[in-house]
């Protein structure tokens, strides 16, 4: 695996740039991270204010200086919509998990169809991962299709220890 970057690496597609959080971002992390209905598959503990935001941005920076995680925002015409996020990076590995959250009135449009396909591909070719697994909810049908459109399998045999209504699902290269 190969996490030997100069500068945080900004993604680009057609309509989209996947950049770094910073200080700026901080209002608009909490909206991501707080929102009942954007989190209303995950389980993990939601923001509740703005200096909750300001160390989870801190703790994903940190983390990237660690090389175990790259978190970026989704902008959409100049505008912060989503997140997308490899974490749990393992070298030994070669393995990493990906999370995603998009605004709700940007769903259903391709968006997150487009950040994945750039993120799945900046993983393998970039990072040399050769295992990408992605947890989400039982019911978040959105979700199942987006990554099964996207070639990931859904392994019924893998739990996930967290939260048992997750479903896992793996891409290899």
């Amino acid at each position: 695996m190969s996490f030997n970057f100069t500068e945080y690496p900004i993604l680009k597609t057609e309509r989209l740039i996947l950049r770094k959080a910073t200080d700026l971002d901080i209002a608009v992390v909490l909206e991501l991270r707080s929102s009942e209905e954007i989190n209303k598959f995950v389980g993990t503990k939601r923001i509740q204010n703005l200096e909750e935001a300001s160390a989870f941005i801190n703790s994903c920076n940190s983390l990237y200086d660690q090389h175990k995680r790259i978190f970026w925002l989704i902008e959409f015409q100049n505008q912060v919509i989503g997140s997308i996020v490899l974490h749990n990076i393992s070298k030994v590995g070669a393995y990493a998990e990906i999370g995603y959250k998009l605004k709700p009135n940007f769903q259903q449009k391709g968006i997150m169809t487009e950040a994945l396909q750039k993120v799945i591909t900046f993983g393998f070719d970039k990072l040399a991962l050769t295992t990408i697994e992605a947890f989400t909810h039982k019911n978040n049908i959105a979700s199942i299709a987006l990554l099964e459109k996207n070639g990931f399998v859904f392994l019924p045999k893998r739990k996930c220890i967290t939260f048992n209504y997750n479903r896992i699902f793996k891409i290899r290269k």
